[in-house]
């Protein structure tokens, strides 16, 4: 991956991010990376990065995602690599992978506020600096939801804060509800930056949608704390126009994108090209299979041809003869969830409670018996991250029409927000393969001529909203739908409640559980990088001491209130 540097702003754009955009080589810009300076840096570039970075790359996405989130909200398990943090053991490297979004080769954070100030008073640069604008909400929302007050208003610039101080995350909504409202009344036409914008191409009624879909999240985040607030910028929101298309979609492409770098989709890098680290849970699976929803179909997969838990899943799936597993409804198995482990000699050994791992053989060739990610859709490489959809908004649209913050019916939403998530599943650039295998599927399928709107409305008829169980119904789906993007998983889990989960039974015997002192809870936020206490301690101290527990993982964030 090229990179250039350029000292007057102390950061560092991943110029690999640019074949996203159409530029073949750095001399397209017609700039002498050798002579960068503040003048004549390419701020567009910039932005593409800060796009990219900000959606996680195979490192925070493999460790604050898949090894924490993922298995804190018991989508994905691991008992062989993983399973300790399946008990909420504690990792400082692990836990603090995401802060490297503020600085270093990623840095989005800094990037994104880089060229949000470079912007700001250029006027020929509106529509650029208020598409900037909802990006750096999306970025630093992002970050306090993981972990809580951090470094906002003097983040991402270096030159004038070495040390920055951490707002608190009552202030960063305010502040982020406020610039959100602001920057979509000021989205129209097209951006300068044009294609160098990897989301939209510089459509700002593209952003603007997404900005007040944006709003709506971080409104519905608010309910425990500030139902007041929360109505008014929902209701805001939904009044200026929010995304309830799935072609509307915020995403990110990843045409063409290899596991070798940061070009593949970074959830589908970790499932498609690492050991097979991480499966599908029981309670995830079963969820599906409880109301016979056949997007199991469309999410899983069953690899009979691995040799053992540990092959390669790329030559397990035999990729190269099309070969991508058994997707078929009734033989999809997760994992059972809890913190157990594939070692006989543990006191977590998964065969105490599931007899066939008593069994060396089934033992050592696991991975053959378990449900996996699906290549054909989130362990495709080459498939579209998902920032903000149809689905999750119309999803929120019914709990706010639920909570009576907004007009309209409950029941419409939630009906929209399932069919969104139906239609979503055609973004995957081999959806076609993964529908033809569910319409030949013997329990759920259509046949031949079967579509995702008509499984949805069967779906629908099957399972019919229910008002008085809606808060429930509507965050269930939410949850399903937003399989693949673990961050946004976790805190919405936290909001809602929902689904209702239980503690990892096996946190009690371990006595490196970080939860030990509430109870062995699943975590309700991430630790902050140990070496914020030496780097900037004076402000990571005033931070921890707003934190009901301190610094650990059961410290609730603002919004998450018991």
């Amino acid at each position: 991956m090229k990179r250039y540097k350029y000292i007057a702003l102390a950061s560092v754009v991943a110029m690999g991010t640019l074949a996203l955009t159409g530029c073949d080589d750095f001399g397209d810009t017609n700039i002498d990376p050798e002579h960068l300076t503040e003048n004549n840096v390419p701020y567009e570039d910039v932005f593409s990065n800060a796009q990219h970075q900000a959606l996680g790359s195979d490192w925070d996405m493999w460790r604050t995602g898949c090894i924490y989130s993922a298995q804190f909200t018991q989508q994905l398990v691991s008992i062989d690599w993983w399973d300790s943090y399946g008990r909420y053991n504690y990792s400082d490297g692990y836990s603090a992978s995401f802060w490297s979004t503020y600085n270093s080769d990623r840095g989005a954070m800094r990037d994104v506020t880089t060229c949000y100030y470079r912007w700001k008073d250029n006027a020929d640069m509106a529509v650029d600096f208020n598409i900037a604008r909802v990006l750096r909400v999306y970025c630093f929302a992002k970050m306090s939801d993981l972990y809580g007050d951090v470094p906002y208003s003097e983040a991402g610039q270096p030159a004038l804060y070495s040390y920055p101080k951490y707002d608190t995350q009552e202030e960063m909504y305010t502040s982020m509800l406020k610039e959100l409202d602001e920057a979509q009344a000021n989205l129209s036409g097209t951006a300068k930056m044009g294609v160098h914008d990897l989301y939209f191409q510089g459509n700002a009624a593209k952003w603007k949608k997404f900005a007040n879909s944006l709003m709506l999240r971080l409104a519905m985040r608010l309910v425990k704390v500030k139902p007041d607030m929360a109505k008014e910028y929902a209701a805001k929101a939904y009044a200026n126009g929010v995304i309830t298309d799935a072609a509307d979609n915020v995403v990110l492409q990843h045409a063409g994108g290899a596991t070798t770098n940061d070009s593949s989709e970074p959830f589908a890098k970790i499932i498609s090209h690492e050991d097979r680290e991480f499966y599908l849970s029981k309670n995830f699976v079963d969820m599906l299979k409880s109301t016979n929803d056949p997007r199991l179909c469309l999410i899983a997969t069953m690899v009979p041809n691995a040799a053992s838990q540990t092959s390669d899943i790329q030559s397990g799936w035999n990729v190269a003869s099309g070969d991508y597993g058994d997707m078929s409804f009734a033989k999809q198995e997760g994992l059972l969830q809890g913190g157990y482990s594939n070692n006989p000699d543990r006191v977590y050994f998964i065969g105490k409670v599931d007899a066939r791992f008593n069994d060396k053989t089934f033992r050592e060739n696991y991975g053959q018996h378990f449900s996996t990610p699906n290549r054909y859709t989130y362990a495709d490489p080459t498939g579209p991250t998902f920032v903000v959809t149809a689905a999750q908004t119309n999803f929120l649209l019914a709990e706010a029409a639920l909570r009576g913050y907004i007009n309209g019916s409950a029941k419409s939403f939630y009906e929209a927000g399932v069919k969104a998530a139906f239609a979503q599943f055609a973004q995957f650039p081999s959806y076609k393969s993964a529908l033809d295998a569910l319409n030949g599927d013997a329990t759920v399928g259509l046949g031949g001529s079967g579509t995702l709107e008509a499984y949805a409305e069967k779906y629908l008829a099957a399972n019919p909203f229910n008002e008085a169980k809606g808060l429930q119904q509507i965050n269930e789906q939410y949850y399903l739908a937003t399989f693949g993007d673990p961050h946004e998983v976790f805190a919405n889990w936290r909001r809602s409640g929902y689904p209702v989960l239980e503690s990892a039974p096996m946190a009690k015997l371990d006595g490196q559980c970080a939860t030990a002192q509430a109870g062995y809870t699943i975590p309700r936020r991430f630790i902050y990088p140990s070496n914020e206490k030496q780097v900037n301690n004076k402000n990571y101290v005033e931070a921890v001491k707003r934190l009901a527990n301190g610094d650990t993982f059961y410290s609730r964030v603002w919004w998450d209130a018991n």
